[in-house]
Formats: structure tokens, sequence, C-alpha cells
């Protein structure tokens, strides 16, 4: 799928505002290479989409952390999922979005073929619209190119293209992965991975970005 990724290693746990500013910090960062990122929660919280009900989300989860995306999509339960990113700096190419989700989850449909678990793309269905609308579980049904597995929804994402390039956000749900999972994703993704560690300059970014943006009810409240 890319000819280089680099892998960014972060395995701390953080709360929700911060996970959600890494990536955006990682993307500022520029270059002209793929990020890959798999990332822990502090907690359970819940991600809705950029255009979705912070009102209705809250209402549904009174009691679960909620932080909104800059990603689009619906409701999605964090915690005991497996989640990730791939950060697509401008320079590095990034492919329409379609053909960017198509190709990611079929990367996710072979490593988890090669772990015994047989999934399918699924071919067509719904398109996932944007616009304001009641707020809709992720993983209640599929859209076009979403991974199921007898007939079960088990992996989405979500895409944003910005002028600095292309975030898709994506998660893994209903069964359970291996804990090298991330390094068999990543070399399905690209033959030639770079591992890298996230570094204190682009966490101390997302500190600013978390306090600013995504950690402020301006934010999470905006629709």
């Amino acid at each position: 799928m890319f000819a280089r990724l680099i892998w960014v290693i972060d395995e701390t746990p953080h709360r929700a505002a911060l996970n959600m500013a890494i990536d955006e910090a990682l993307l500022l960062g520029g270059g002209d290479c793929p990020l890959f990122r798999s990332y822990h929660w502090l907690q359970r919280p819940v991600s809705i989409g950029y255009f979705s009900s912070w009102e209705q989300a809250n209402a549904l989860y009174p009691d679960r952390e909620i932080v909104r995306r800059w990603t689009g999509g619906g409701v999605v339960e964090h915690g005991a999922d497996f989640t990730y990113s791939l950060l697509l700096p401008s320079d590095a190419g990034p492919p329409p979005n379609r053909d960017l989700y198509r190709e990611t989850h079929s990367a996710i449909a072979r490593t988890l073929a090669a772990t015994g678990r047989i999934g399918a793309v699924v071919a067509a269905g719904p398109e996932a619209g944007a616009g304001t609308a009641p707020v809709a579980a992720c993983f209640e049904k599929s859209v076009e190119n979403d991974v199921e597995i007898d007939g079960v929804k088990v992996a989405g994402a979500a895409i944003r293209r910005l002028r600095t390039g292309v975030i898709l956000q994506g998660s893994i749900q209903r069964i359970s992965v291996e804990s090298g999972f991330a390094a068999q994703l990543a070399h399905t993704l690209s033959p030639t991975v770079e591992k890298r560690m996230l570094s204190t300059v682009t966490t101390s970014l997302a500190e600013r970005i978390a306090n600013m943006k995504y950690g402020t009810e301006s934010w999470t409240r905006r629709y």
C-alpha cells in the first residue's frame, strides 16, 4: 500500500483529548512519508464524529468522557478496541479518500486472515454522510469498504482531508487482537517500516493543541 511507512511507537495511555491532538501534531510535523500509530486510552471514552450532536451523545453516555474527533463518522466506544491512525502529510501524496479507506481495510482483512480470522471488505453499501444528524453508533451498521467477520462489522474508520494532509482514524472492535497486531498491520501496510518513538517535541505540541482545542467545551459541544 505504501512504499515506506513510519510506525510511531506510543505505548502510553492518554486522555481522550490528547490522543486526538497527537494525531494532529504528527500531521503538522510534515514530511513525505505516511505515519502509523496505534494508541491507548487512559479511561474508556466515547469519540464522536466532527458533525455529531454532543447533546445526543451525552444523553446516551452520561457517565463517559466524550471527545469530538476532527474526522467524521458516528459514535465509537473506546477502551477495549484497537485504535489506530494513519497520518499522510501533503508531500506524501495521499490517495483519494475512497481508495485510502478501501486499501487500509483490505490490509486489515489480510492481517486478520494471517491470524486465522477470515474477514471480508464490504463490496457495496451506504456511504457515511456528512452534516449534523442523530447520533448513530459507528459499529451498528457497515458502509462500503468496512471489514466484517461472519456478517458483523469489526473495523471502521473516518477520514479528514486538510491542507496539511489527511487523517484517517480507525477502530477494530468485537474481536480480540494480539499484542503484536500493530506490528503485523504496519508491515502489511508497507514492506519498509521505520520505527520511531513518539517524541517529546510532538507530545508538547499535542498538549497545547489539546488544551486549546480538543479538551475545550467550545470544541466538544460545538454541534
